[in-house]
C-alpha cells in the first residue's frame, strides 16, 4: 500500500469509527499531510477497512521507512489519530447523549472509541499472555509495560514536580506532548465525586475489560479519608456496571502514582470479588450492614447493604481503628517515627438493591529481614514478582513482568534437557531462578515439553498465591485469625459464626 492509499484509508476509517464528519474530511486529511511532511495527495484505492487503526498506522510507517524518513512511531501515531478524532468537548457531548440512553451504553461506546482511536492499545494488549489459574487467581504476563521499582515509588512522595503537567495523570495531559511522552489522542470524561471535580480516562494498557482511572481534578496526593467510600459509591451510582477502588496511599503497598489522588476500576469481576465470606460479622452501631471476613489469601473484609451511609460509616470506623492498631508479635506497627504504615484499599460495587464495599488491610513497614517490605512479596519470590502489590493484584489479578516470557522459556529448556544446567553458566538476570530450577529438577527430573509447561504454570500460580499470603497482615493461621477477630472486636465488629 502506498502513502496516498494509507492516508485515504485513515480518513475513511475515521469517518466510520471516529465520528469524523464528511464535511471535515478534507480538513482532517490536510492535517495528516502536514504531519507527514507532504504537500499533495492523489486518491488511491485502499481496500477493506480494518477494525483497529494499527494496520493503517503500520502501513504509513512502512512508507516513511521506505522513503528513508526518521520518525518516532508512538508519537507520530498519536498525532495522526488526534488529527482525525473528536475534540475533547465533542467526546464529552457524545458521551452525555449516550448516557441519556443508559450508563452502560455510554461507557460501551466511550471505551470502543478509546480503542478505535488507538489510545487503548488493544493490538499490544492482545499479545499479553493470560490464563486463569487452578487456585482461582488470574495471571497476565504483560508484554507491553516495564517493571517498576519500589524505591522509585517511595521517591514520589518527597518530590513535588514543578513541571507542566505536574504528573502523568493530570488532566493537563489531554492532548499534551513532550519528547518521550505523548497523550495527543487521550480523551477524558468529567465527573463529580463527593462534591468535587474528578474525571475518568481509560487505561492505554488495560489490565481487564474497560479498565480505567478516576482522577481528582486537583493534583493532590493519594489519601484514604472519611470521604473515600462516599466518592467510590458516587462513582458506582453513575456507573453501576463498573467497580472502583483506591490503591493504598503508601509505597510498597500502593499503586505506581502516589502523588495524585485517583482510583482504578472498570467492567470486570476480579477473583477476590468472587470469593465468599468465611466469618460473618455484626456491628451494633451499624446493624443494617451485612459484614464478614472474606475467604481470601490476604486480609479483606466485606460490607454490604442498602444504606450506603451506614457502610461508609462502618468502613471509616474500621479504617480509623486500623490506622493506629499495633501487634508487635505479628510485626504490625502503625508508625516508625512519624512515618505511617497501616492503610487500606476500599473497593465499591453496586448490587440490585444496594452496595458492596470490600476493604483490604495493608501495612508497608520494612525490617532488616524484609528490607523490601514485611507484607510485600518476600525475596524468594522476586524471580516471579518484585513490584508493589497494588489494588488489582491484591484482588487476585497478577500483572507479571514481560521478562518472564524469556526467562521461563530458558527454565523450560533446562527442565526438558534441551540445555545443560549449571548455576555458574546462568546469565546475571537468570541467577535469581537458580533455587527454583534446582528444586524443580530435583523434584521432576527430565520432563517433556508439555510437562515442563504444566510445571512452570503451576509454579507461577502458586508463587502468586504465596505472594498474596505475604501481603496478609493477619496470616491465615489460628494465631492470625484470633488476632484479626480481636482487632475487629475493638473496631466494633463481632464474629457471629463461620469457620
Amino acid at each position: 500500500m502506498n502513502m496516498d492509499a494509507a492516508i485515504g484509508m485513515l480518513i475513511a476509517y475515521a469517518e466510520k469509527h471516529l465520528f469524523l464528519d464528511a464535511r471535515d474530511a478534507v480538513y482532517a486529511r490536510n492535517r495528516v499531510l502536514e504531519l507527514l511532511g507532504r504537500e499533495r495527495y492523489d486518491a488511491e484505492p485502499f481496500g477493506e477497512l480494518p477494525e483497529l487503526p494499527s494496520p493503517i498506522l503500520e502501513a504509513i510507517f512502512s512508507c516513511l521507512a521506505e522513503e528513508g524518513k526518521d520518525y518516532d512511531a508512538a508519537t507520530l501515531g498519536e498525532r495522526l489519530m488526534d488529527a482525525v478524532m473528536l475534540r475533547p468537548s465533542e467526546y464529552e457531548r457524545e458521551f452525555a447523549a449516550n448516557y441519556g440512553e443508559s450508563p452502560r451504553a455510554a461507557t460501551d461506546r466511550a471505551y470502543e472509541y478509546a480503542v478505535c482511536s488507538d489510545y487503548v492499545k488493544k493490538s499490544a494488549i492482545d499479545k499479553n499472555i493470560k490464563w486463569s489459574a487452578e487456585n482461582g487467581l488470574e495471571i497476565t504476563i504483560n508484554l507491553s509495560k516495564p517493571e517498576k521499582d519500589n524505591k522509585d515509588l517511595q521517591k514520589q512522595l518527597h518530590v513535588q514536580s514543578t513541571s507542566y503537567p505536574l504528573c502523568a495523570i493530570c488532566r493537563e495531559n489531554e492532548g499534551y506532548e513532550r519528547p518521550g511522552f505523548s497523550r495527543r489522542n487521550m480523551r477524558t470524561l468529567s465527573l463529580r465525586l463527593g462534591g468535587e471535580d474528578w474525571f475518568w480516562q481509560y487505561s492505554p494498557y488495560a489490565y481487564f475489560n474497560e479498565h480505567g482511572i478516576a482522577v481528582s481534578a486537583r493534583h493532590t496526593p493519594m489519601k484514604l479519608d472519611e470521604g473515600t467510600a462516599g466518592r467510590l459509591f458516587d462513582f458506582v451510582d453513575l456507573f453501576p456496571h463498573y467497580f472502583i477502588g483506591n490503591n493504598a496511599p503508601l509505597p510498597r503497598v500502593g499503586g505506581s502514582i502516589l502523588a495524585h489522588d485517583h482510583y482504578q476500576g472498570g467492567r470486570a469481576v476480579l477473583p477476590m470479588q468472587r470469593a465468599g465470606v468465611c466469618v460473618p460479622l455484626y456491628s451494633e452501631a451499624f446493624p443494617s450492614v451485612r459484614a464478614g471476613v472474606i475467604d481470601w489469601h490476604n486480609t479483606a473484609l466485606r460490607f454490604e447493604g442498602e444504606d450506603r451511609r451506614a457502610i461508609e460509616g462502618l468502613a471509616f470506623a474500621v479504617a480509623s481503628a486500623w490506622k493506629t492498631y499495633q501487634n508487635p508479635a505479628l510485626d504490625i506497627l502503625p508508625f516508625t517515627g512519624e512515618e505511617p504504615h497501616n492503610t487500606a484499599s476500599f473497593i465499591a460495587r453496586r448490587t440490585q438493591g444496594g452496595y458492596i464495599l470490600d476493604i483490604i488491610l495493608r501495612n508497608n513497614r520494612t525490617s532488616g529481614q524484609y528490607p523490601d517490605g514485611i507484607f510485600h512479596a518476600h525475596r524468594e519470590r522476586h524471580h516471579i514478582k518484585s513490584e508493589s502489590i497494588g489494588l488489582i493484584e491484591a484482588m487476585g489479578l497478577f500483572i507479571l513482568p514481560a521478562r518472564l516470557k524469556r526467562q521461563l522459556g530458558e527454565v523450560k529448556q533446562y527442565l526438558t534437557g534441551e540445555r545443560a544446567y549449571a548455576v555458574a553458566a546462568l546469565s546475571e538476570d537468570m541467577r535469581i531462578f537458580a533455587p527454583m530450577i534446582g528444586r524443580l529438577l530435583s523434584a521432576h527430573g527430565r520432563l517433556s515439553a508439555a510437562e515442563a509447561d504444566a510445571v512452570l504454570k503451576s509454579e507461577v500460580e502458586e508463587t502468586c498465591r504465596a505472594i498474596l499470603g505475604d501481603t496478609a497482615v493477619f496470616k491465615r493461621t489460628e494465631e492470625g485469625r484470633t488476632a484479626l477477630l480481636s482487632f475487629l472486636a475493638g473496631a466494633g465488629l463481632k464474629a457471629t459464626g463461620g469457620k
